[in-house]
């Protein structure tokens, strides 16, 4: 009766276990997909700013842009 407990106790803690990994690794998913986002957004305001630099250019030249 014991060891059906202690085994039991034992299939318990492993699935405990594998849902944690479970939270652990979509944690680390949301994490990667933020700095994805964050890097979309500076890779957008990069673009912007090279955009105004060109029209900027252009305008200097006497270029219509």
């Amino acid at each position: 009766m014991f060891e059906l407990f202690t085994v039991g106790l034992e299939m318990q803690k492993r699935m405990i276990d594998a849902q944690m990994q479970g939270v652990e690794v979509a944690r680390d998913m949301m994490e990667a997909a933020q700095r994805q986002v964050e890097t979309g957004m500076a890779a957008a305001q990069a673009n912007e700013a090279g955009l105004k630099a060109m029209r900027k250019w252009m305008t200097l030249w006497g270029m219509r842009g």
